[in-house]
């Protein structure tokens, strides 16, 4: 009776913190103007800013004034060393869901004034669904799984299935990658 009980509140509150919590998302991410700042300089800035946040540069064109990254799977709770979920509904995501994330930046020089736009696009990986088989095997339906190690197992019928969907925009990381570059190109002014 004890271990019903105990079931059943933390259940309760998992589903309040879940689910109450703020689905707010913040505004989209205007661009962000730097006086004083030549473009190759904030590119730079760009760049060491992402990869301290794990993410790998996909492009780098200084002609083009473009920066995109390869996609980045979202950081688990126990990656405690990783900053690129900026929101609590982020870190959710990425904990519940096998999500990644691509960063697109846009400089426009304007005589010494460098605006950045940055884009952030979530996908989320869809595996199709196979039918329960009961409930004893369960714990194998998109797993072979074993008490010591678990891999994802699929039917090749159902590989073609497989695919990224779109999760839409992460204003916030949009904002946070901003910035931190704002934050390290006036860091590298006062040296």
């Amino acid at each position: 009776m004890k271990k019903i009980l105990f079931a059943t509140i933390v259940t309760t509150v998992c589903t309040l913190i879940i689910g109450c919590a703020s689905q707010e998302q913040a505004l989209s991410s205007d661009p962000v103007c730097l006086s004083n700042t030549l473009t190759d300089q904030a590119m730079e800035s760009a760049q060491t800013v992402l990869e301290k946040m794990h993410f790998d540069l996909e492009k780098n064109d200084l002609d083009a004034c473009y920066i995109r990254t390869r996609p980045l799977s979202g950081a688990q709770f126990f990656e405690f060393w990783r900053k690129d979920n900026a929101s609590t509904v982020a870190r959710k995501q990425a904990n519940i869901h096998s999500i990644r994330r691509v960063v697109e930046l846009d400089f426009s020089p304007e005589n010494t004034t460098t605006c950045i736009q940055c884009r952030v696009q979530v996908s989320r990986l869809s595996i199709p669904e196979r039918p329960i088989q009961g409930f004893a095997h369960m714990g194998g339906l998109y797993t072979d799984s074993h008490n010591r190690e678990q891999r994802l197992d699929i039917d090749p019928e159902r590989m073609h299935g497989i695919e990224w969907l779109d999760g839409g925009p992460d204003h916030s990381l949009e904002q946070k990658i901003l910035q931190l570059i704002q934050q390290d190109i006036l860091k590298g002014k006062s040296r």
